[in-house]
């Protein structure tokens, strides 16, 4: 098999494509934010159509029904970003005019030259959007289909355009080095690719379908709380990470939420088979229930707390949350 001259030589490699760590998206060059942007603007733009000469470029009528779903997606979002952050106003250019091309140069001003914080809730608002577009649609169904495999074909193909989104904008943060991963619950901090891989993709795929509505709520209030980086949210994190979990074994054990707690679920998911029963992984679920039980106890919101948690404290949780979801969902 021909092999290119990078894959013989780790050095090359290296140099074309360095290892630049996790940096913050504030950490990032103004060049390298411009180059972000033209690995992403085929989602938001079509090529060519971001011009201030806005005699028919602008128009939504007429045009490509793709080219439309672009331009509203970007619209929608700074039409957001304006009514939900009014005092910091973001969108300076729409709230004066109002017109969609004043929207669209607000979006492209804040990708390159806004916090961090501002364009990850900005991208944040586009993939609701995105999703949105089809998340009550339904698609056609033959008589010779099964109810199970067009729900299955239903649930990829509203999840459809927001996946590529996804897939292209986390390739493009792992190259430059950006510390957050975009899922189906929205932006979690990035691990090593082989967790995100084997764990967390296939348990956000997974929890995805509607009999896991309340677990992918949980966990979703779990990752923003996380996000938000202060005591009081990092004990919200873990206190919602664990009530994920919770809820995660009841509807596998008793087909709704509600009622035991996680010491009666673990035992009577191992009797049932929903957990594996061999000596090293019931000593593990042993160790990750105790250190639920804890840091719920500890630094959740459930209860008096001792402390607050800190950022270690949630990152823990939540890792050893997903890790413990996938090993069910397998």
């Amino acid at each position: 098999m021909f092999k290119l001259w990078s894959e013989t030589n780790k050095k090359v490699e290296d140099k074309l494509k360095p290892n630049l760590g996790l940096r913050d998206w504030n950490d990032l060059t103004a060049d390298e934010k411009h180059l972000i942007w033209k690995h992403l603007e085929r989602y938001f733009f079509e090529k060519n159509a971001y011009t201030r000469d806005i005699d028919s470029i602008y128009t939504f009528i007429g045009d490509s029904e793709e080219k439309n779903f672009k331009r509203k997606r970007v619209f929608y979002s700074i039409a957001a970003l304006k009514n939900k952050y009014k005092v910091k106003n973001l969108a300076k250019n729409f709230i004066e005019s109002g017109a969609p091309e004043s929207a669209f140069e607000d979006f492209i001003t804040i990708f390159k030259k806004e916090d961090g914080d501002v364009v990850i809730e900005m991208l944040s608002i586009y993939c609701k959007v995105l999703i949105n577009e089809r998340a009550e649609s339904n698609t056609f169904r033959p008589s010779s289909e099964s109810v199970e495999d067009y729900n299955n074909r239903l649930l990829k193909w509203r999840w459809e355009d927001f996946d590529e989104f996804a897939s292209d904008l986390n390739e493009v943060f792992v190259d430059f080095g950006v510390n957050v991963h975009l899922t189906r619950l929205g932006f979690v901090p990035r691990q090593d690719k082989k967790i995100i891989e084997e764990v967390y993709n296939p348990v956000m795929i997974a929890i995805s379908n509607t009999k896991w509505s309340q677990v992918n709520a949980l966990l979703s209030d779990a990752f923003s709380d996380y996000r938000r980086g202060t005591p009081q949210c990092y004990s919200n994190s873990v206190t919602n990470a664990i009530a994920a979990v919770e809820a995660f074994l009841q509807i596998l054990v008793n087909n709704k939420t509600g009622g035991e707690n996680l010491s009666s679920l673990i035992p009577k998911a191992r009797k049932s088979g929903f957990i594996p029963q061999d000596p090293f992984t019931e000593k593990i679920f042993d160790n990750i229930e105790s250190v639920f039980a804890r840091e719920r106890q500890e630094t959740g919101i459930a209860h008096p707390k001792e402390k607050y948690a800190t950022e270690k404290n949630a990152r823990l949780i939540l890792n050893l949350a997903m890790v413990f979801l996938q090993h069910c969902l397998q």
